[in-house]
């Protein structure tokens, strides 16, 4: 692994990083908004990820993907408010293995969504709306389901067992 320290040293030195560290709101403000992005983006993707795996079969395929719209403004929420923390605290997260398991984590679930969204997706929209899914299908729910309760739990746990490399 490369040694980021630097980076983590240039990064809290710079202007926006003195600004989040003395501002009184923007960490705490940050917080709020990172819970509920991750509210939003874990219910709906969670919501989603059950029907892939062949719960919920009263509801469409179709009609449960037409929410993802609402998770990715979630992610967006999650990825800007992550950026703030980062550039608040770098040093804290650069040299913290939790948070590089939170990274590996997000990192499946985003090739875990390309690979339905480019093998599978047109495939499912064409099946009876109410009828079981795929076993290929069923693994992609359970995939993103199992990595985004990662990225939870390491996101929480990063204050507690994120001892350093």
């Amino acid at each position: 692994m490369p040694d980021l320290i630097p980076f983590a040293q240039w990064l809290r030195a710079t202007p926006a990083s003195e600004w989040i560290n003395s501002s009184t709101w923007v960490w705490p403000l940050c917080e709020s908004l990172h819970f509920m992005g991750l509210s939003v983006l874990i219910g709906i993707t969670g919501f989603f990820d059950l029907r892939l795996m062949g719960f919920f079969r009263r509801v469409s395929v179709e009609a449960a993907r037409a929410l993802m719209p609402f998770a990715l403004v979630g992610f967006a929420v999650n990825v800007a408010t992550g950026l703030v923390f980062l550039t608040g605290l770098p040093e804290q997260y650069v040299s913290n293995r939790v948070w590089w398991f939170k990274v590996a984590f997000l990192a499946l679930a985003g090739l875990n969504a390309g690979f339905y969204e480019t093998r599978l997706s047109a495939q499912l929209l064409a099946l009876d709306p109410h009828g079981d899914t795929p076993r290929a299908a069923k693994l992609v729910g359970f995939v993103s389901l199992v990595s985004w309760f990662a990225v939870l739990y390491c996101g929480r746990m990063l204050a507690f067992i994120g001892d350093a490399f």
